[in-house]
């Protein structure tokens, strides 16, 4: 079966909030490993609903894979990430997803409008830590919000970036589908 790995970061900033802390994330939304696979196929999950729509379209599918689970994280809207929080978030996925190596494909749930205390572009920096720990030739395909700010990096990271199409965001289990179709 096809190894693909699933990580995830959900920030919407707002210069004029609150910085958003550790405790905003694992309140909402902080899962690791299997405890993604677990929340995916409830009914009632409590991750970003773009994660359990690609499982769900990779299962519908038929296709021979093993999802590898890696970190989800998300907050409610909110001020920049802290750069603490952000530091932290980027080493544990990449030390889960080095472990987990190889694989033979990546799928990455942003929301693409983070911003943080320290970085200029915390989701390039998710998306380039994974091409950094799967190299240039694994498949990564990323799913984003409508209004995400597509940096250089991104692009140049992943293969292919899809946003939702709709507003209000009531497509994020297609576009997610779409992702595991690409």
């Amino acid at each position: 079966p096809k190894r693909v790995a699933i990580l995830g970061m959900h920030l919407e900033s707002n210069a004029f909030s609150p910085v958003c802390r550790a405790e905003a994330f694992r309140a909402h939304c902080y899962l690791a490993g299997e405890e993604i696979l677990a929340d995916a196929r409830t009914e009632n999950f409590r991750q970003p609903a773009e994660i359990p729509g690609f499982v769900r379209e990779m299962d519908r599918l038929g296709v021979a894979w093993q999802p590898v689970p890696i970190v989800v994280t998300a907050a409610e809207p909110s001020g920049p990430c802290d750069q603490t929080f952000l530091d932290a978030t980027l080493r544990e996925m990449r030390r889960r997803l080095a472990e987990a190596m190889p694989v033979d494909g990546v799928y990455f749930s942003a929301h693409g409008g983070m911003t943080a205390t320290g970085s200029e572009d915390p989701d390039g920096d998710l998306l380039a830590m994974v091409r950094g720990v799967v190299g240039p030739t694994v498949p990564f395909v990323a799913t984003l919000d409508l209004h995400a700010n597509i940096s250089e990096r991104m692009v140049e990271a992943a293969d292919v970036l899809i946003g939702y199409r709709t507003n209000p965001h009531v497509d994020q289990k297609e576009r997610a589908a779409e992702a595991a179709r690409v």
